[in-house]
C-alpha cells in the first residue's frame, strides 16, 4: 500500500520505473500539463537521482559526492517545453552554470586542451548543493499525488485486465520505463533474470507498436562505467573540476575522465570514470570485477595525478568508498520515433537519454524525451 495524502491506495494511475532525470522530469512535465492523478516512481537507489545520484555519509552530513554525472549538459539553451521545465529550476537557484575548469590529459601524462566531446560543447550546469538536488526538486514539482518507492528494483511485470501489476498488490493503469533493462536481453545475463520482463508481460502480436519498440531496443549496445570514489584528506588550492583523458590516454589507462569535488574542511572527493574492458558482467562475476576495477584504477591514478603532486602524494592514504557500476544503452542511429515512444494498446511508454539521438549522456536528452512523452501521454 502507498499513502497519497491521507488515503492508502494499491491502485495508481501512472507508474514510472526510474527516478532519475528522465523519470522525475516526466512526472513534473505531466503535472505541468494538468494531470491530477496518482503517480508512483520506483527507484533501485536510495533516493531520486539515477545517473545524477549523490553519495552522502551518515558520519559527516556536510560531505557529498556526485558519483555519476558531474554536470548537466545541453547542446544549446533549452527551448520550448524543455525550457518550461528547466528554467524554473534556474530561477530558484537549484541549478547554476558550471564554470569549473576542464583540462585534458594525454597518454604521456601531459596537460593538453580538453577533447572535443559533445558533453563539453554546449551550456553546462550544476545542481545546488548537489546533482541529486535537481531530480529531488522535479519530484516535488510533481506534487502531493506523487510518491517514490526507493531501494527496490522491479524485476518482473504482469499485464492483467488492463493493469500493470508489480510486487505485492500494487497496480497501475499506465507504465513508463526510463531505462531499458526491463526491455533488453542484456538484463538476462547481468541480473540473472530468466526472461525479458516487458516481453513476457505482453506477448508478441498483442501490441504491434511495443513489438516494434522492443525490436529496436534489442539492437542497442550498452555503455558501462566503473566509477571509483575516493576521499582525500586534503587538496591543493588550484584544481580543475574535470580532467578528461584524450582518446589515446583512454585506451592506455582505461579511464574516460576524473572529476574532483571540493568538500568542507579542505577535503576532496574524487571520482574516476573507468571504462569497461568487455568482461561479461553477471551476478557471480560482478564482485570480482569491482575489486579488479578498483585496483586497476588506483594504479593508473598514481601516474595520472602527477601534474598535481600534492594529490599524487596523498593517493596512498585516500580512503576508498568503493566502485559504482553504471550501465547506459547507447542510442540508435535514429531516435526512437514518437509512434514507438508511447505504445497505447499496452499503455507503456519509454523515455531517457538513450532515446534522443543527439542528447545521449546529456540532461538535454533525458529531459527532452520526458517532455516529448508527456505531450503524447496527456
Amino acid at each position: 500500500m502507498i499513502f497519497f495524502g491521507d488515503s492508502q491506495q494499491s491502485d495508481v494511475d501512472l507508474a514510472v520505473i526510474g527516478a532519475g532525470l528522465a523519470g522525475t522530469g516526466f512526472a513534473a512535465s505531466v503535472r505541468q500539463r494538468g494531470f491530477e492523478g496518482t503517480i508512483l516512481l520506483f527507484e533501485a537507489g536510495r533516493g531520486p537521482g539515477g545517473r545524477v545520484a549523490t553519495r552522502r555519509r551518515r558520519d559527516d552530513l556536510q560531505w557529498r559526492l556526485d558519483h555519476g554525472a558531474p554536470c548537466f549538459s545541453f547542446s544549446q539553451a533549452p527551448q520550448g517545453p524543455l525550457a518550461d521545465l528547466w528554467n524554473p529550476l534556474l530561477e530558484q537557484g537549484i541549478v547554476q552554470p558550471d564554470c569549473g575548469l576542464v583540462v585534458g590529459l594525454n597518454e604521456t601524462g601531459c596537460l593538453v586542451d580538453p577533447p572535443d566531446h559533445p558533453l563539453l560543447q554546449g551550456p553546462r550546469f550544476r545542481g545546488v548543493p548537489t546533482m541529486a538536488s535537481v531530480p529531488e526538486a522535479l519530484l516535488k514539482l510533481a506534487g502531493a499525488n506523487t510518491r517514490g518507492v526507493f531501494g527496490e528494483r522491479i524485476s518482473s511485470l504482469r499485464r492483467e485486465n488492463g493493469w500493470w501489476c508489480f510486487s505485492g498488490h500494487l497496480r497501475a493503469r499506465s507504465l513508463v520505463v526510463t531505462g531499458n533493462l526491463l526491455a533488453h536481453p542484456r538484463s538476462l545475463a547481468m541480473l540473472g533474470w530468466h526472461d525479458v520482463p516487458l516481453r513476457s508481460a505482453v506477448p508478441l502480436n498483442l501490441d504491434l507498436a511495443l513489438d516494434a519498440a522492443l525490436e529496436r531496443i534489442r539492437e542497442m549496445h550498452a555503455s558501462v562505467r566503473w566509477n571509483l570514489m575516493l576521499d582525500f584528506p586534503c587538496f591543493p588550492e588550484e584544481l580543475p573540476r574535470q580532467i578528461w583523458l584524450t582518446s589515446n590516454a583512454q585506451e592506455k589507462f582505461g579511464i574516460e575522465r576524473i572529476v574532483l569535488h571540493r568538500q568542507q574542511g579542505r577535503r576532496l572527493g574524487l571520482v574516476v570514470h573507468g571504462l569497461d574492458d568487455g568482461s561479461p558482467i553477471t551476478p557471480a562475476s560482478q564482485p570480482r570485477l569491482l575489486l579488479e576495477q578498483e585496483s586497476r584504477q588506483r594504479k593508473a591514478l598514481a601516474e595520472l595525478l602527477l601534474p598535481w603532486p600534492e594529490l599524487a602524494q596523498a593517493l596512498p592514504v585516500a580512503r576508498s568508498l568503493g566502485v559504482m557500476r553504471w550501465g547506459a544503452s547507447q542510442p540508435l542511429d535514429a531516435p526512437l520515433p514518437p509512434s514507438l515512444q508511447w505504445c497505447q494498446p499496452s499503455a507503456v511508454g519509454f523515455c531517457g537519454d538513450w532515446i534522443a539521438g543527439p542528447g545521449f549522456g546529456m540532461a538535454e536528452g533525458a529531459l527532452q524525451s520526458a517532455v516529448d512523452l508527456a505531450a503524447q501521454w496527456i
